[in-house]
């Protein structure tokens, strides 16, 4: 695995102009590379970037870290390249990090203490959530960021214990609103204003939090026959929306095919994964067989379904894994469940043989933004 640091170095110069074409083909990490050649580069790279000329779709990046590099460092598998960036956080101890969601470029994190932050990775920028007093191991879930055009800010919900319930907050509020009266929440989108909630059920919620009184809608009923293991949600490019069954097995052995007794050996597999269509209007789940053209990235991450042809590095029709067990922060040490599922015939592939990262904090999907948070 080829490892690739963000340094400089000094390189002839071309047209400021030719470079920006240049470098609105390359992906986030590796554009940021470019950007810290020389000055002519960075100037390329500043241009482009200020001038919001930038909108290249990124493929999803595997972040994690490693012990090796000590608790600073974040670590960027680059699925288009095929290669790792590393990336010095000075102010940032991830490795002692809670990771609890991604989206759009945003980490959600709880720190040492317990408070919850978004980073984003390549920018640096840090921005602090209301407080919020309990243990991180025992009390986050899965968050998630989702952008507010109608307000020009960002609001983060947060599945919570007890009983996985649901809150949310705007980036810059001093409190956070709990979404009574329901829990059991697995997974989370935003559409036009409006936040679905999937619970453990396959039940839907929706909480209209345009308005000054948030109230709960059911717009899905239980489903009828499923399996509990790991539901998500998730709207695909041209809209639809979908719910995601992931079943895993515990398997008994370890990697090389040897029995295992000490829970902390135990590793789960994805065994499979089954898509259905919500079709709200007529108040039905409609399985369908595989996403032909469609690649879904599935975990700890916002949940996230692409089409594949913009992202030829990415294999249609299958889904690629982390892990988000709800009991992860209790075995760190643990094989983690990451891979490439086949839709199609149920096989599972290493994303790179053999798994390099470190178990802890467990490793999750990310997809690079330059874009600031810019609230004014």
């Amino acid at each position: 695995m080829e490892e690739t640091a963000i340094v400089g170095s000094e390189s002839s110069e071309l047209p400021v102009d030719i470079l920006m074409d240049i470098f609105a083909l390359l992906e986030i990490p590796d554009l940021v590379r470019a950007g810290s050649v020389c000055s002519s580069w960075h100037s390329a790279y500043t241009i482009l970037r200020s001038s919001e000329m930038y909108r290249r779709p990124q493929t999803p990046c595997l972040f994690y870290t490693s012990e090796s590099d000590g608790d600073n460092v974040a670590c960027l598998y680059s699925l288009a390249e095929k290669r790792v960036y590393k990336l010095a956080l000075p102010d940032t101890p991830i490795r002692r990090m809670h990771l609890i969601g991604s989206h759009n470029g945003w980490l959600v994190i709880a720190d040492e203490m317990s408070e919850l932050h978004i980073i984003n990775l390549i920018t640096g920028e840090r921005v602090a959530l209301p407080p919020l007093s309990s243990l991180r191991d025992r009390l986050y879930a899965k968050a998630f960021v989702f952008p507010d055009p109608a307000t020009k800010s960002y609001i983060v919900a947060l599945i919570h214990n007890p009983e996985n319930q649901l809150s949310f907050t705007r980036v810059g509020d001093s409190e956070w609103t709990w979404l009574p009266p329901s829990g059991d929440y697995e997974d989370c989108i935003y559409i036009d204003g409006v936040l679905y909630a999937l619970r453990g059920t396959g039940a839907i919620d929706a909480f209209d939090l345009t308005g000054p009184n948030v109230s709960r809608k059911v717009v899905m009923d239980d489903m009828k026959h499923y399996v509990y293991e790991r539901l998500y949600i998730v709207q695909t490019p041209s809209g639809d929306v979908l719910q995601v069954s992931r079943e895993q097995d515990v398997a008994a052995t370890d990697s090389h095919g040897k029995d295992v007794v000490d829970i902390s050996e135990m590793r789960k597999e994805t065994r499979k994964i089954t898509v259905y269509k919500v079709d709200m209007a007529a108040k039905e789940f409609v399985r369908i067989n595989g996403l032909n053209e469609h690649v879904l990235f599935l975990g700890h991450n916002q949940s996230l379904c692409l089409a594949a042809e913009e992202f030829p590095h990415l294999k249609a029709n299958h889904a690629y894994l982390t892990d988000n067990d709800g009991c992860i922060a209790s075995f760190r040490s643990n094989h983690r469940n990451i891979g490439i599922f086949s839709l199609g015939n149920g096989s599972t592939e290493e994303i790179v043989p053999p798994q390099l990262w470190c178990s802890w904090p467990a490793p999750i999907w990310i997809t690079p933004n330059l874009r600031k948070m810019s609230l004014d």
